[in-house]
């Protein structure tokens, strides 16, 4: 029987020949690649399935994209051994992190300043907050709600919501990497940085971060917990004295060395009626109006 002349094949035969390399050079490529798996110890996901069964929570997560051996390392040592984890790349494994960040260190958001943070210094591992094979579906791969994992090492933290001023992180509207990226800031508190002011604290404070016409100096050179703890205390607005003027005479007085104006004469920090500094300078993060920060 007569093939078709088709008019491609009789105007041009080159491309019957160029499509018959382009596939026997797939072939090759196949080959290779099988070749390169074999020598580096590799047998494939299929046979890593014949023993390790996976939930459909790890199925339809990104991880499910990758080959096994692409986090847990060569596994034909591992099979030799009749399953032997000591030969397979398992969960907390030392170079674990290096593991992840093979993938993870990657692009706009990548972590790959993990290793340099205070997680990755005191070799906090990925798995310790996150399920690689998890069992059911979440945000992240977390093993538990964000807030939950992060109290359970940061304990004095958490003691610190329970006082009766804090941040509403146990009432459900904040968490903590709202302020804190606990990957990769390079910072000792991996706090999510602003430049200045405010450190963070001005994503939700907007009204404090200015700029102003007249500046009050410590606002704009100092963070935050200058004047207030960051998590909670026993004080109103979190601040750090019990009263304001305690506060404000830490600068506001005439000790040596302070850049800054004592009270006036007629402010008689005996009487109760100066010594609450904000009833009159309530603007004392910056003002657009009065450079004594009055209302």
């Amino acid at each position: 029987m007569r093939l078709p002349q088709g008019r491609l094949f009789r105007r041009n035969p080159a491309h019957l020949v160029a499509s018959a390399i382009t596939v026997l050079s797939l072939f090759v490529l196949v080959a290779t690649a099988q070749d390169e798996d074999r020598a580096a110890g590799r047998v494939g996901r299929d046979m890593c399935l014949i023993c390790h069964e996976v939930g459909n929570a790890f199925l339809s997560s990104v991880h499910a994209r990758n080959e096994c051996e692409d986090c847990h390392g060569p596994g034909e040592a591992h099979m030799d051994a009749g399953g032997d984890p000591e030969m397979i790349r398992t969960p907390g494994a030392a170079d674990w992190v290096d593991a992840c960040q093979t993938c993870h260190s990657l692009g706009d958001r990548g972590l790959g300043g993990f290793a340099h943070s205070m997680h990755g210094r005191n070799r906090i591992a990925c798995g310790d907050c996150h399920a690689i094979h998890p069992e059911r579906g979440g945000f992240a791969l977390l093993k538990a709600d964000s807030v939950e994992l992060c109290v359970g090492c940061h304990q004095a933290v958490e003691a610190t919501f329970r006082m009766p001023y804090h941040h509403p992180v146990r009432e459900g509207a904040m968490e903590c990497t709202d302020c804190h990226n606990p990957h990769g800031d390079p910072q000792d508190s991996l706090r999510r940085l602003e430049v200045v002011p405010g450190y963070g604290c001005v994503t939700c404070h907007a009204d404090k971060k200015g700029p102003f016409v007249f500046r009050h100096s410590p606002v704009e050179s100092n963070p935050c917990q200058t004047c207030h703890r960051p998590h909670g205390g026993f004080n109103a607005k979190l601040l750090v004295r019990s009263q304001v003027h305690q506060m404000c005479l830490e600068c506001h007085s005439a000790s040596p060395g302070l850049a800054f104006n004592q009270p006036p004469s007629f402010h008689d920090i005996r009487s109760p009626r100066y010594r609450n500094c904000t009833t009159c300078h309530r603007e004392i993060h910056g003002s657009n109006v009065n450079p004594a920060f009055l209302r």
